[in-house]
């Protein structure tokens, strides 16, 4: 251990004994960063896989650059002289599509997609008009004491005859098998 890693560590311990947190924190901090870094040494699986009687295979094998081929180079070259001859025909084709569009036409088209997207809202709120009449038509007779009366009497009904199968059910059963 070098003299400069000691007064860090001691540093470190004195801080710790009279209970500075922030002062051990630092020292423990600049201790590890004086320490190297852990991790095997370069060359180290080649070495085991060598003691071990096994073949070394590189990683990473030799690529060929890809514009290294003359036909690459010669496929690139062409799709650039086409680039090139194409730009002579570009004002001339955006002259003509520029022609197509214009600004009344893009306001017209934002204009007739907000309408269709009204119509298309108004007919599904006409939808949930229609479904909320049906539920106040089913649930309206459901408000009426008579009707209520009748379901809790129902419910009553179905709990105590759970109660009666569930209890017929467990008395019933058996851990032993009869063979007749």
């Amino acid at each position: 251990m070098r003299s400069s890693d000691r007064d860090i560590l001691d540093r470190w311990l004195n801080a710790e004994r009279l209970d500075h947190a922030d002062e051990a924190e630092a020292a423990l901090q600049a201790l590890f960063a004086t320490m190297p870094p852990l991790g095997p040494p370069a060359g180290f699986a080649d070495r085991v896989l060598l003691r071990s009687g096994l073949e070394v295979r590189s990683a990473v094998p030799a690529r060929r650059s890809l514009f290294a081929s003359l036909w690459v180079r010669a496929l690139l070259s062409l799709c650039f002289l086409a680039i090139g001859v194409a730009m002579l025909w570009l004002p001339l084709t955006v002259r003509a599509v520029a022609g197509l569009w214009s600004v009344a036409g893009v306001v017209r088209m934002w204009t007739g997609s907000v309408i269709e997207a009204c119509r298309w809202l108004g007919s599904v709120l006409g939808l949930w008009e229609l479904a909320l009449t049906i539920g106040r038509a089913l649930a309206t007779p459901l408000e009426t004491p008579a009707v209520a009366y009748a379901m809790v009497t129902c419910l009553l009904v179905s709990m105590v005859a759970f109660r009666f199968l569930r209890n017929l059910i467990t008395r019933d059963r058996s851990w032993i098998h009869e063979t007749v």
